[in-house]
């Protein structure tokens, strides 16, 4: 039997985690309204202020550890949510575990290549290269990371915002069907789709997305918890 405060605390501190990295993607992500995009290179990086980078990583580092404490007990939580007579439930807790594991991983990737890639154009912008120069030199950099950054994303995304869904739509996670759309896939993609209208400001908004999806995903879980343990003190 898991300790529902110890458990909630837990959460509680993935859920804030999430938070510091949504702080930390706005620092490191917003850019100003006349930036122009050169395939991953933004010409607003040359005038962002060093510390954005610096506080970004530091808040980062604190908040990765923060999600891994909160991701152990989010999978004890959601084996406790599976179905056994459902070999579906089974694999989606499986899934999930995996999941779970990746936003831990997946997170450090995202920050690190959205600080490393601005600074490294910004300590290239001060030499003798040629414009192109520079641009090929951070593409490179970025390609060695690319690989790793979109699997342990695209697992990430997947693998905690499916199975939550599937074991709400079984009624094993004790919350609102709404909560079926609060989870880091559906609203990573909804920013996809603000993102097309292509305003700076909605634009440099979105870049907290897939963190607000973790804060929510937390949120969910948190609040099975609580009704879960409000059952159990009536019974």
């Amino acid at each position: 039997m898991l300790k529902k405060h110890e458990v909630m605390k837990n959460l509680i501190t993935g859920m804030s985690g999430g938070a510091l990295l949504m702080i930390s993607d706005w620092l490191m992500g917003a850019l100003k309204s006349d930036n122009v995009s050169n395939g991953i290179v933004q010409s607003s990086w040359r005038e962002m202020a060093s510390w954005r980078f610096e506080a970004a990583l530091l808040i980062a580092s604190v908040a990765v550890v923060m999600l891994f404490i909160g991701a152990r007990d989010m999978i004890r939580v959601m084996k406790m949510s599976t179905l056994r007579k459902d070999p579906w439930s089974v694999r989606a807790v499986q899934a999930f575990e995996l999941g779970a594991i990746a936003i831990v991983v997946s997170e450090l990737f995202i920050h690190v290549k959205g600080c490393i890639l601005p600074i490294l154009y910004k300590a290239l912008y001060g030499t003798n290269l040629m414009g192109a120069d520079m641009l090929t030199i951070v593409e490179d950099v970025f390609f060695y990371m690319a690989i790793p950054f979109y699997v342990f994303t695209a697992i990430m995304l997947i693998c905690t915002s499916v199975p939550y869904v599937y074991q709400i739509w079984l009624g094993r996670i004790h919350v609102p069907r709404f909560f079926m759309a609060l989870n880091p896939l559906v609203i990573w993609l909804f920013g996809l789709i603000l993102r097309l209208f292509k305003a700076t400001v909605i634009t440099n908004f979105t870049q907290a997305f897939i963190s607000l999806g973790i804060v929510l995903l937390f949120y969910g879980m948190l609040q099975h918890v609580i009704h879960t343990r409000s059952r159990e003190e009536e019974e």
